[in-house]
């Protein structure tokens, strides 16, 4: 796939699993996080049983079957903002490695059978659906049909989600724009798009409740990805979302310690393969940093 400047954009997939699509067709969350692969690579898997194959969510306690209808995956595109690194184990990497649970292999390489080729397998941090992703639905017998779009930040999914969480202040890309720091996105053709949840006399409202527009490359400064860490309990986590929970700051955080005795010892929520999550309030974090990464 290319972009508007002929420039070649890689497609990732990523199985969806039950709770994160319902937080996304309901509540128009956008968090993005786990495990994924190149399309490309799998393009092979044509089937629910053979992406089931081939993407490894038979991990102990997984809501879904090889004999399952259906299996949704997202493809979205490989942005600059993303942090993707190959998913390997402890013993190839002592430091950044995973301890994770069969079918992870450790290898870098998803458990795939042993008739197709090697298929790399990613982990990518925790982030925002990029501009541009698609949720697809695809069956037993290989029919695949789109489920839904995510446009961009300003956008948000369509169809639109019946309730509103919106994107978070914590996590995504970001800019500044008019000596403000604005949601953002790049869009394929060059230009950004620019987004705020407070009203602004430059920007239209959209159906997703923010104010926002189209502006050029030019007219914005600082496009980062926006990092949030803490520590929580002596573990490392980063902080995907705030918000109130009647007189208290909550936050919902991503552990990264890839560590999954570690985390299960803690009593973390197991939400994917590897992914473990955990809402506390937020001044129980400690050593909190934001950071802005430029694009890689």
């Amino acid at each position: 796939m290319a972009d508007g400047d002929g420039v070649v954009v890689v497609i990732m997939q990523k199985i969806v699993l039950p709770a994160r699509e319902r937080s996304w067709a309901q509540f128009d969350d956008d968090l993005l996080v786990g495990f994924v692969v190149r399309a490309a690579d799998v393009a092979w898997a044509r089937t629910a049983g053979e992406l089931f194959d081939a993407m490894g969510v038979g991990f102990p306690g997984s809501p879904l079957r090889r004999d399952a209808p259906f299996i949704d995956v997202l493809r979205f595109p490989a942005t600059p903002y993303l942090r993707l690194v190959p998913a390997v184990g402890r013993e190839l990497d002592p430091v950044n490695g995973f301890v994770d649970r069969p079918p992870f292999t450790g290898t870098g390489f998803a458990a795939t059978p042993a008739t197709t080729d090697p298929v790399p397998l990613w982990w990518l941090d925790p982030c925002r659906v990029p501009a541009g992703s698609e949720l697809w639905r695809v069956h037993a017998d290989g029919r695949e049909e789109v489920l839904a779009h995510y446009d961009h930040v300003a956008s948000g999914w369509l169809p639109r989600p019946a309730g509103r969480i919106g994107s978070s202040d914590v996590v995504g890309v970001f800019a500044t724009w008019n000596g403000q720091q604005v949601l953002a996105d790049a869009l394929p053709n060059g230009r950004v798009v620019v987004a705020s949840e407070s009203p602004w006399d430059a920007l239209r409202q959209t159906e997703r409740g923010v104010w926002a527009g189209v502006v050029e490359p030019s007219d914005v400064a600082d496009l980062h990805a926006l990092v949030v860490t803490g520590t929580w309990r002596g573990l490392a986590f980063q902080i995907v979302r705030r918000y109130l929970e009647g007189d208290t700051m909550t936050a919902r955080a991503v552990y990264l310690g890839r560590d999954a005795d570690e985390a299960e010892r803690a009593g973390l929520e197991k939400t994917d393969a590897g992914v473990y999550e955990l809402s506390a309030p937020f001044a129980d974090f400690e050593d909190v940093v934001a950071r802005q990464l430029l694009a890689v």
